[in-house]
Protein backbone atom coordinates (compact mmCIF):
# COMPACT_ATOMS: atom_id res chain seq x y z
CA UNK A 1 0.00 0.00 0.00
CA UNK A 2 1.02 3.63 -0.54
CA UNK A 3 1.58 6.05 2.34
CA UNK A 4 3.05 9.55 2.27
CA UNK A 5 5.68 10.40 4.89
CA UNK A 6 7.85 13.46 5.52
CA UNK A 7 10.60 12.87 2.95
CA UNK A 8 9.50 9.66 1.28
CA UNK A 9 6.60 7.70 -0.12
CA UNK A 10 6.35 4.30 1.55
CA UNK A 11 5.24 1.22 -0.35
CA UNK A 12 4.35 -1.78 1.80
CA UNK A 13 3.18 -5.36 1.29
CA UNK A 14 1.50 -7.82 3.65
CA UNK A 15 3.45 -10.84 2.45
CA UNK A 16 6.70 -11.60 0.66
CA UNK A 17 4.77 -14.15 -1.43
CA UNK A 18 2.32 -11.58 -2.77
CA UNK A 19 2.22 -11.57 -6.57
CA UNK A 20 3.66 -8.43 -8.19
CA UNK A 21 3.42 -9.46 -11.84
CA UNK A 22 2.30 -12.27 -14.09
CA UNK A 23 4.18 -12.91 -17.33
CA UNK A 24 2.90 -14.16 -20.69
CA UNK A 25 3.88 -17.75 -19.80
CA UNK A 26 1.69 -17.71 -16.69
CA UNK A 27 4.69 -17.45 -14.35
CA UNK A 28 4.19 -15.48 -11.14
CA UNK A 29 6.80 -12.95 -10.00
CA UNK A 30 6.28 -12.57 -6.26
CA UNK A 31 7.24 -9.62 -4.10
CA UNK A 32 10.29 -11.35 -2.57
CA UNK A 33 11.91 -12.03 -5.93
CA UNK A 34 10.96 -8.58 -7.24
CA UNK A 35 12.35 -6.95 -4.05
CA UNK A 36 15.74 -8.62 -4.52
CA UNK A 37 15.81 -7.50 -8.15
CA UNK A 38 15.11 -3.92 -7.04
CA UNK A 39 17.90 -4.13 -4.45
CA UNK A 40 20.39 -5.44 -7.05
CA UNK A 41 19.40 -2.62 -9.39
CA UNK A 42 19.67 -0.03 -6.60
CA UNK A 43 23.23 -1.13 -5.76
CA UNK A 44 24.13 -0.85 -9.45
CA UNK A 45 22.68 2.69 -9.57
CA UNK A 46 24.78 3.78 -6.59
CA UNK A 47 27.92 2.92 -8.56
CA UNK A 48 27.02 5.23 -11.50
CA UNK A 49 27.93 8.90 -11.83
CA UNK A 50 25.21 11.41 -12.61
CA UNK A 51 21.63 11.97 -11.52
CA UNK A 52 19.73 12.04 -14.85
CA UNK A 53 19.06 8.55 -16.19
CA UNK A 54 17.57 7.52 -19.53
CA UNK A 55 15.06 4.70 -19.03
CA UNK A 56 13.77 2.72 -21.98
CA UNK A 57 12.98 -0.88 -21.15
CA UNK A 58 10.50 -2.80 -23.35
CA UNK A 59 10.30 -5.59 -20.75
CA UNK A 60 7.60 -4.31 -18.39
CA UNK A 61 8.93 -6.27 -15.41
CA UNK A 62 12.47 -4.92 -15.81
CA UNK A 63 10.97 -1.46 -16.36
CA UNK A 64 9.24 -1.69 -12.96
CA UNK A 65 12.46 -2.79 -11.26
CA UNK A 66 14.48 0.07 -12.74
CA UNK A 67 11.79 2.66 -12.08
CA UNK A 68 11.41 1.79 -8.40
CA UNK A 69 15.17 1.48 -7.81
CA UNK A 70 15.78 4.87 -9.43
CA UNK A 71 12.96 6.35 -7.33
CA UNK A 72 14.52 4.98 -4.14
CA UNK A 73 17.79 6.64 -5.19
CA UNK A 74 16.02 9.96 -5.87
CA UNK A 75 17.20 10.15 -9.48
CA UNK A 76 15.82 12.17 -12.41
CA UNK A 77 14.25 9.57 -14.72
CA UNK A 78 13.94 10.50 -18.40
CA UNK A 79 11.51 8.22 -20.23
CA UNK A 80 12.12 7.79 -23.95
CA UNK A 81 8.83 7.65 -25.87
CA UNK A 82 10.00 4.57 -27.79
CA UNK A 83 13.10 2.57 -28.64
CA UNK A 84 13.86 4.02 -32.08
CA UNK A 85 17.54 5.09 -32.40
CA UNK A 86 16.70 8.75 -33.14
CA UNK A 87 14.26 8.90 -30.20
CA UNK A 88 16.81 7.42 -27.83
CA UNK A 89 19.48 9.81 -29.10
CA UNK A 90 17.18 12.77 -28.47
CA UNK A 91 16.41 11.60 -24.93
CA UNK A 92 20.09 10.85 -24.21
CA UNK A 93 20.93 14.54 -24.68
CA UNK A 94 19.17 15.19 -21.37
CA UNK A 95 20.83 12.33 -19.44
CA UNK A 96 24.09 11.38 -17.75
CA UNK A 97 23.73 7.67 -18.41
CA UNK A 98 21.27 5.05 -19.66
CA UNK A 99 19.66 2.17 -17.76
CA UNK A 100 20.66 -1.05 -19.44
CA UNK A 101 21.14 -4.40 -17.79
CA UNK A 102 18.48 -6.73 -16.41
CA UNK A 103 18.20 -8.19 -12.90
CA UNK A 104 17.14 -11.73 -12.09
CA UNK A 105 16.03 -11.39 -8.48
CA UNK A 106 18.32 -14.05 -7.00
CA UNK A 107 18.52 -13.42 -3.25
CA UNK A 108 21.81 -12.47 -1.60
CA UNK A 109 22.38 -14.87 1.33
CA UNK A 110 23.29 -11.89 3.50
CA UNK A 111 19.93 -10.25 2.78
CA UNK A 112 17.76 -13.29 2.13
CA UNK A 113 14.84 -11.87 4.10
CA UNK A 114 12.82 -9.41 2.00
CA UNK A 115 11.80 -6.20 3.70
CA UNK A 116 8.09 -5.56 3.24
CA UNK A 117 8.56 -1.82 2.85
CA UNK A 118 10.27 0.39 0.27
CA UNK A 119 10.96 4.11 0.66
CA UNK A 120 10.69 6.18 -2.55
CA UNK A 121 12.45 9.54 -2.43
CA UNK A 122 10.40 12.72 -2.88
CA UNK A 123 13.45 14.11 -4.69
CA UNK A 124 12.71 11.80 -7.64
CA UNK A 125 11.53 13.47 -10.87
CA UNK A 126 10.30 11.94 -14.12
CA UNK A 127 10.45 13.56 -17.55
CA UNK A 128 8.26 12.52 -20.47
CA UNK A 129 8.55 13.31 -24.16
CA UNK A 130 5.21 14.35 -25.59
CA UNK A 131 4.31 15.72 -28.99
CA UNK A 132 0.51 15.97 -28.71
CA UNK A 133 -0.76 16.75 -32.20
CA UNK A 134 2.12 18.98 -33.27
CA UNK A 135 4.74 16.29 -33.90
CA UNK A 136 7.49 18.39 -32.24
CA UNK A 137 8.71 16.50 -29.13
CA UNK A 138 8.97 18.47 -25.91
CA UNK A 139 10.19 17.38 -22.50
CA UNK A 140 7.74 17.69 -19.60
CA UNK A 141 9.02 17.05 -16.06
CA UNK A 142 6.93 16.03 -13.08
CA UNK A 143 7.81 15.10 -9.54
CA UNK A 144 7.22 11.55 -8.37
CA UNK A 145 4.93 13.07 -5.74
CA UNK A 146 2.64 14.47 -8.45
CA UNK A 147 2.29 11.02 -10.00
CA UNK A 148 1.69 9.27 -6.70
CA UNK A 149 -0.93 11.84 -5.71
CA UNK A 150 -2.67 10.94 -8.95
CA UNK A 151 -2.42 7.25 -8.06
CA UNK A 152 -4.22 8.04 -4.81
CA UNK A 153 -6.92 9.85 -6.81
CA UNK A 154 -7.39 6.82 -9.08
CA UNK A 155 -7.75 4.54 -6.10
CA UNK A 156 -10.29 6.84 -4.43
CA UNK A 157 -12.29 7.19 -7.64
CA UNK A 158 -12.24 3.64 -9.00
CA UNK A 159 -10.68 1.31 -6.41
CA UNK A 160 -13.97 0.24 -4.85
CA UNK A 161 -15.13 -1.48 -8.05
CA UNK A 162 -11.92 -3.50 -8.46
CA UNK A 163 -11.14 -6.68 -6.58
CA UNK A 164 -7.72 -6.89 -4.93
CA UNK A 165 -6.64 -9.81 -7.10
CA UNK A 166 -7.66 -8.14 -10.37
CA UNK A 167 -4.88 -8.29 -12.97
CA UNK A 168 -4.12 -4.96 -14.67
CA UNK A 169 -3.18 -5.25 -18.36
CA UNK A 170 -3.13 -2.87 -21.28
CA UNK A 171 -2.34 -1.88 -24.84
CA UNK A 172 -0.50 1.37 -23.94
CA UNK A 173 3.21 1.80 -23.28
CA UNK A 174 4.63 2.14 -19.78
CA UNK A 175 6.90 4.87 -21.19
CA UNK A 176 3.85 7.14 -21.55
CA UNK A 177 2.27 8.82 -18.51
CA UNK A 178 -1.14 7.16 -18.99
CA UNK A 179 0.36 3.68 -19.25
CA UNK A 180 2.79 4.35 -16.39
CA UNK A 181 0.02 5.51 -14.05
CA UNK A 182 -2.70 3.00 -14.90
CA UNK A 183 -0.72 -0.11 -15.88
CA UNK A 184 2.08 0.04 -13.31
CA UNK A 185 1.97 2.61 -10.51
CA UNK A 186 -1.71 2.19 -9.60
CA UNK A 187 -1.59 -1.62 -9.26
CA UNK A 188 1.87 -1.57 -7.66
CA UNK A 189 0.83 0.98 -5.01
CA UNK A 190 -2.37 -0.90 -4.19
CA UNK A 191 -1.04 -4.46 -4.19
CA UNK A 192 -2.67 -5.66 -7.39
CA UNK A 193 -0.71 -7.73 -9.92
CA UNK A 194 0.17 -6.14 -13.26
CA UNK A 195 0.75 -7.79 -16.62
CA UNK A 196 4.15 -6.62 -17.96
CA UNK A 197 3.61 -7.41 -21.65
CA UNK A 198 1.97 -4.71 -23.78
CA UNK A 199 -1.10 -6.20 -25.48
CA UNK A 200 -1.91 -5.72 -29.15
CA UNK A 201 -4.54 -8.30 -30.11
CA UNK A 202 -8.01 -9.23 -28.95
CA UNK A 203 -6.86 -12.85 -28.68
CA UNK A 204 -4.42 -11.80 -25.92
CA UNK A 205 -7.31 -10.29 -23.95
CA UNK A 206 -9.25 -13.50 -24.48
CA UNK A 207 -6.42 -15.68 -23.18
CA UNK A 208 -6.00 -13.58 -20.03
CA UNK A 209 -9.72 -13.59 -19.27
CA UNK A 210 -9.80 -17.38 -19.34
CA UNK A 211 -7.53 -17.38 -16.29
CA UNK A 212 -8.01 -14.03 -14.50
CA UNK A 213 -10.31 -11.17 -13.65
CA UNK A 214 -8.80 -8.25 -15.60
CA UNK A 215 -8.75 -4.46 -15.83
CA UNK A 216 -7.92 -3.32 -19.38
CA UNK A 217 -6.03 -0.06 -19.97
CA UNK A 218 -6.35 0.86 -23.64
CA UNK A 219 -6.10 3.64 -26.19
CA UNK A 220 -9.07 4.85 -28.25
CA UNK A 221 -7.38 3.50 -31.37
CA UNK A 222 -7.22 -0.04 -29.95
CA UNK A 223 -10.78 0.00 -28.64
CA UNK A 224 -12.04 1.16 -32.04
CA UNK A 225 -9.98 -1.49 -33.82
CA UNK A 226 -11.50 -4.40 -31.87
CA UNK A 227 -14.68 -4.60 -33.96
CA UNK A 228 -15.05 -8.30 -33.06
CA UNK A 229 -15.36 -7.54 -29.35
CA UNK A 230 -18.34 -9.93 -29.16
CA UNK A 231 -15.76 -12.75 -28.93
CA UNK A 232 -15.25 -11.68 -25.30
CA UNK A 233 -18.96 -11.81 -24.43
CA UNK A 234 -18.79 -15.28 -22.77
CA UNK A 235 -16.05 -13.91 -20.45
CA UNK A 236 -17.61 -10.50 -19.81
CA UNK A 237 -18.06 -11.14 -16.08
CA UNK A 238 -14.26 -11.35 -15.75
CA UNK A 239 -13.73 -7.77 -17.00
CA UNK A 240 -13.62 -5.41 -14.00
CA UNK A 241 -13.21 -2.21 -16.00
CA UNK A 242 -11.98 -0.81 -19.33
CA UNK A 243 -10.13 2.50 -19.35
CA UNK A 244 -9.39 4.67 -22.38
CA UNK A 245 -7.30 7.83 -22.66
CA UNK A 246 -5.35 9.81 -25.25
CA UNK A 247 -8.35 11.18 -27.15
CA UNK A 248 -12.13 10.86 -27.27
CA UNK A 249 -13.67 7.57 -28.32
CA UNK A 250 -15.60 7.64 -31.57
CA UNK A 251 -19.33 7.78 -30.85
CA UNK A 252 -19.93 4.28 -32.22
CA UNK A 253 -17.46 2.60 -29.84
CA UNK A 254 -19.04 2.83 -26.34
CA UNK A 255 -22.43 1.37 -27.43
CA UNK A 256 -20.60 -1.51 -29.12
CA UNK A 257 -18.90 -2.43 -25.82
CA UNK A 258 -22.12 -1.94 -23.85
CA UNK A 259 -23.98 -4.28 -26.19
CA UNK A 260 -21.26 -6.94 -26.32
CA UNK A 261 -20.01 -6.90 -22.72
CA UNK A 262 -22.61 -5.02 -20.70
CA UNK A 263 -19.81 -2.59 -19.79
CA UNK A 264 -19.02 0.95 -20.94
CA UNK A 265 -15.36 2.03 -21.22
CA UNK A 266 -14.32 4.75 -18.77
CA UNK A 267 -12.79 7.61 -20.76
CA UNK A 268 -10.13 9.67 -18.98
CA UNK A 269 -9.44 13.27 -20.02
CA UNK A 270 -6.11 14.91 -19.24
CA UNK A 271 -2.59 15.46 -20.52
CA UNK A 272 1.01 14.87 -19.57
CA UNK A 273 1.18 18.44 -18.27
CA UNK A 274 -2.02 18.36 -16.20
CA UNK A 275 -2.39 14.73 -15.23
CA UNK A 276 -5.93 13.38 -15.07
CA UNK A 277 -8.64 16.05 -15.14
CA UNK A 278 -11.96 14.23 -15.59
CA UNK A 279 -13.65 11.00 -16.64
CA UNK A 280 -16.92 9.76 -18.07
CA UNK A 281 -18.83 6.65 -19.16
CA UNK A 282 -21.24 7.38 -21.98
CA UNK A 283 -23.30 5.97 -24.78
CA UNK A 284 -23.80 9.33 -26.51
CA UNK A 285 -21.45 12.12 -27.59
CA UNK A 286 -23.22 14.74 -25.48
CA UNK A 287 -22.38 13.15 -22.12
CA UNK A 288 -20.56 15.51 -19.70
CA UNK A 289 -17.15 14.98 -18.12
CA UNK A 290 -16.92 14.58 -14.33
CA UNK A 291 -13.87 16.12 -12.61
CA UNK A 292 -11.67 13.87 -10.47
CA UNK A 293 -11.80 14.37 -6.72
CA UNK A 294 -9.78 17.43 -5.78
CA UNK A 295 -9.79 18.99 -9.27
CA UNK A 296 -11.42 22.44 -9.32
CA UNK A 297 -12.79 23.85 -12.58
CA UNK A 298 -13.18 27.35 -14.00
CA UNK A 299 -13.15 28.97 -17.45
CA UNK A 300 -11.78 32.24 -18.82
CA UNK A 301 -13.37 34.80 -21.15
CA UNK A 302 -12.67 32.59 -24.18
CA UNK A 303 -14.35 29.59 -22.57
CA UNK A 304 -10.96 27.89 -22.04
CA UNK A 305 -10.76 25.44 -19.16
CA UNK A 306 -8.74 26.60 -16.13
CA UNK A 307 -8.10 24.05 -13.42
CA UNK A 308 -6.58 23.72 -9.99
CA UNK A 309 -5.42 20.21 -9.23
CA UNK A 310 -3.41 18.13 -6.75
CA UNK A 311 -1.75 16.60 -9.84
CA UNK A 312 -0.05 19.95 -10.57
CA UNK A 313 3.02 21.35 -8.77
CA UNK A 314 2.01 22.80 -5.39
CA UNK A 315 -1.67 22.15 -6.17
CA UNK A 316 -1.36 25.01 -8.67
CA UNK A 317 -3.52 26.43 -11.47
CA UNK A 318 -3.19 25.56 -15.16
CA UNK A 319 -4.60 27.32 -18.21
CA UNK A 320 -5.59 24.83 -20.94
CA UNK A 321 -6.47 25.36 -24.58
CA UNK A 322 -9.60 23.24 -24.25
CA UNK A 323 -12.87 25.06 -24.84
CA UNK A 324 -15.55 23.95 -22.38
CA UNK A 325 -19.07 24.66 -21.20
CA UNK A 326 -19.15 24.41 -17.41
CA UNK A 327 -22.29 22.66 -16.17
CA UNK A 328 -21.52 22.73 -12.45
CA UNK A 329 -18.57 23.01 -10.08
CA UNK A 330 -17.32 19.60 -11.17
CA UNK A 331 -18.72 18.79 -14.63
CA UNK A 332 -18.40 20.20 -18.13
CA UNK A 333 -18.96 19.64 -21.82
CA UNK A 334 -15.82 19.57 -23.96
CA UNK A 335 -16.10 21.70 -27.11
CA UNK A 336 -12.74 21.19 -28.82
CA UNK A 337 -9.32 22.78 -28.79
CA UNK A 338 -8.97 26.55 -29.05
CA UNK A 339 -5.57 26.07 -30.69
CA UNK A 340 -7.31 24.18 -33.51
CA UNK A 341 -9.38 27.17 -34.60
CA UNK A 342 -8.00 28.41 -37.93
CA UNK A 343 -8.74 31.15 -40.46
CA UNK A 344 -9.55 30.47 -44.11
CA UNK A 345 -10.52 33.33 -46.42
CA UNK A 346 -10.68 35.48 -43.25
CA UNK A 347 -13.31 33.19 -41.78
CA UNK A 348 -12.83 31.25 -38.53
CA UNK A 349 -13.16 27.48 -38.62
CA UNK A 350 -13.06 25.03 -35.73
CA UNK A 351 -11.33 21.89 -37.00
CA UNK A 352 -12.86 19.71 -34.20
CA UNK A 353 -16.34 20.96 -35.14
CA UNK A 354 -15.76 20.11 -38.78
CA UNK A 355 -14.50 16.63 -37.83
CA UNK A 356 -17.49 16.01 -35.60
CA UNK A 357 -20.01 17.17 -38.20
CA UNK A 358 -18.30 15.05 -40.85
CA UNK A 359 -18.79 12.00 -38.62
CA UNK A 360 -22.55 12.63 -38.65
CA UNK A 361 -22.54 11.38 -42.25
CA UNK A 362 -23.50 7.74 -42.68
CA UNK A 363 -20.49 7.43 -44.99
CA UNK A 364 -17.93 8.25 -42.25
CA UNK A 365 -16.62 6.42 -39.17
CA UNK A 366 -13.86 8.87 -38.19
CA UNK A 367 -12.24 12.03 -39.53
CA UNK A 368 -9.22 14.26 -38.94
CA UNK A 369 -8.84 17.75 -40.42
CA UNK A 370 -5.65 19.74 -40.88
CA UNK A 371 -4.34 22.79 -42.67
CA UNK A 372 -1.65 22.09 -45.27
CA UNK A 373 0.90 24.85 -45.85
CA UNK A 374 2.51 23.46 -49.03
CA UNK A 375 2.24 23.92 -51.97
CA UNK A 376 -0.39 26.40 -50.74
CA UNK A 377 -2.61 26.83 -47.72
CA UNK A 378 -5.46 24.30 -48.01
CA UNK A 379 -7.87 22.48 -45.75
CA UNK A 380 -7.42 18.71 -45.93
CA UNK A 381 -9.53 15.92 -44.52
CA UNK A 382 -8.48 12.37 -43.62
CA UNK A 383 -11.47 10.03 -43.45
CA UNK A 384 -12.10 6.50 -42.25
CA UNK A 385 -15.13 5.29 -44.18
CA UNK A 386 -18.07 3.30 -42.87
CA UNK A 387 -19.26 0.23 -44.79
CA UNK A 388 -21.64 2.52 -46.69
CA UNK A 389 -18.78 4.87 -47.54
CA UNK A 390 -16.59 2.00 -48.71
CA UNK A 391 -19.39 0.87 -51.01
CA UNK A 392 -19.65 4.36 -52.55
CA UNK A 393 -15.88 4.53 -53.03
CA UNK A 394 -15.82 1.16 -54.78
CA UNK A 395 -18.83 1.73 -57.02
CA UNK A 396 -18.68 5.47 -57.76
CA UNK A 397 -15.04 6.41 -57.18
CA UNK A 398 -13.15 8.97 -55.13
CA UNK A 399 -14.32 12.13 -56.94
CA UNK A 400 -17.97 11.24 -56.40
CA UNK A 401 -17.30 10.46 -52.75
CA UNK A 402 -15.44 13.76 -52.28
CA UNK A 403 -18.47 15.58 -53.67
CA UNK A 404 -20.92 13.72 -51.41
CA UNK A 405 -18.89 14.65 -48.33
CA UNK A 406 -18.69 18.30 -49.46
CA UNK A 407 -22.47 18.33 -49.89
CA UNK A 408 -22.88 16.97 -46.38
CA UNK A 409 -20.54 19.60 -44.92
CA UNK A 410 -22.36 22.38 -46.81
CA UNK A 411 -25.28 21.83 -44.44
CA UNK A 412 -23.14 23.44 -41.74
CA UNK A 413 -20.17 25.25 -43.33
CA UNK A 414 -19.78 27.87 -46.05
CA UNK A 415 -18.29 26.73 -49.34
CA UNK A 416 -14.98 28.54 -48.71
CA UNK A 417 -14.53 26.41 -45.59
CA UNK A 418 -14.88 23.05 -47.32
CA UNK A 419 -11.88 20.67 -47.61
CA UNK A 420 -9.93 20.86 -50.85
CA UNK A 421 -8.07 17.56 -50.44
CA UNK A 422 -9.21 14.17 -49.15
CA UNK A 423 -7.53 10.93 -48.12
CA UNK A 424 -9.38 7.71 -47.30
CA UNK A 425 -7.87 5.23 -44.83
CA UNK A 426 -8.92 2.04 -43.04
CA UNK A 427 -7.80 3.62 -39.72
CA UNK A 428 -6.44 6.95 -38.54
CA UNK A 429 -2.64 6.85 -37.95
CA UNK A 430 -2.62 7.04 -34.14
CA UNK A 431 0.76 6.57 -32.48
CA UNK A 432 1.48 4.33 -29.47
CA UNK A 433 0.23 7.05 -27.10
CA UNK A 434 -3.14 7.31 -28.81
CA UNK A 435 -2.28 10.66 -30.44
CA UNK A 436 -2.59 11.78 -34.06
CA UNK A 437 0.76 13.44 -34.77
CA UNK A 438 0.44 16.18 -37.36
CA UNK A 439 3.51 14.91 -39.18
CA UNK A 440 1.81 11.55 -39.88
CA UNK A 441 -1.28 13.29 -41.27
CA UNK A 442 0.78 15.67 -43.42
CA UNK A 443 2.75 12.74 -44.82
CA UNK A 444 -0.49 11.36 -46.32
CA UNK A 445 -0.55 14.36 -48.68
Amino acid sequence: MLEQQNNTWQLSWASAQQIIALDSHGQHYNYERWYHSVQQCYQHILQQDGDSVLLYQPDGLQFSIWLVALAIAGKHIVLSADGQPATLALAAQHCDWQAGQTFSGAANPATAQAELQLQLSKQCRLSFFTSGSSGAPKLISKSLSQLLCEVQTLQQQFGAVLQQVTLVAGTVSLQHIYGLLFRLLWPLCNNRPFYPEQLSYLEQWQALLQQHKVVFVASPAHLARFDDITKLAPLADRISAIFSSGGPLADVVPPRYQQALGLLPTEVFGSTETGGIAFRQRQHSNSPWQAFNGVQLASDERGALVLQSPHLPDNGCYQTQDKVQLLSDNSFMLQGRLDRIVKLEEKRLSLPELEQFCQHSELVSAAAALILQQPKVQLALVVVLSAAGQAVLQTQGKLALNQLLRQHLLQRFERVLLPKRFRYLTALPYNAQGKLPRALLEALF
